[in-house]
């Protein structure tokens, strides 16, 4: 059992339609919809920190309609010619199953990390966070991103063990 600090935060990353709904745009470009399978064990960790009144975030990746604040700017981007991840849309909103609820915080942000260019530290400074638990979609990538940043913050950082997609693995499945 990982013995938790004083002021924990759950940090849900990415759980947004784009990414892990079958109808989503990662979907259509060929990235598996796996992610799904970890709703329910995202919903258990917020039950328990929502019944400790400990704070629960939701990153969220979102773009201009023009991609504009996006890093990577490729005309021929099969996301940007499917409108994926578009401020307001549906592909950008968080699942159904995971609706945020009153008091669960949403931190939009146009990079990996959740730390680059968003409120995130200092909400969570704020609020005298010092212990992230951190999960979601990306494992690989988002959520490394984000833990990596959390740790140089100088946060303590936990992913759970049922955080296993990343999207290399389904990236190799997509070549096989």
């Amino acid at each position: 059992m990982v013995q938790l600090d004083s002021a924990p935060a759950l940090v849900v990353v990415d759980m947004q339609n784009g990414f892990c709904h079958e109808q989503g745009s990662f979907a259509k470009i060929g990235m598996q919809s796996e992610p799904t399978a970890i709703v329910p064990h995202i919903n258990e960790l917020r039950s328990a920190f929502r019944a400790a009144n400990m704070p629960v975030f939701f990153l969220r990746t979102v773009y201009k309609a023009d991609y504009s604040d996006r890093r990577r700017r490729d005309a021929r981007d099969r996301l940007e010619q499917l409108q994926g991840l578009i401020r307001g849309s549906w592909d950008a909103d968080i699942l159904d199953e995971l609706t945020p609820q009153p008091g669960e915080k949403v931190v939009d942000k146009t990079r990996r990390s959740g730390f680059i260019r968003t409120s995130l530290e200092d909400t969570l400074k704020e609020r005298g966070v010092n212990h992230l638990i951190i999960t979601g979609v990306g494992t690989d990538v988002c959520v490394e991103s984000t833990a990596r940043d959390a740790y140089q913050l100088d946060f303590a950082v936990t992913t759970p063990l049922y955080t296993p997609y990343d999207r290399s693995g389904a990236r190799r499945r997509r070549q096989k």
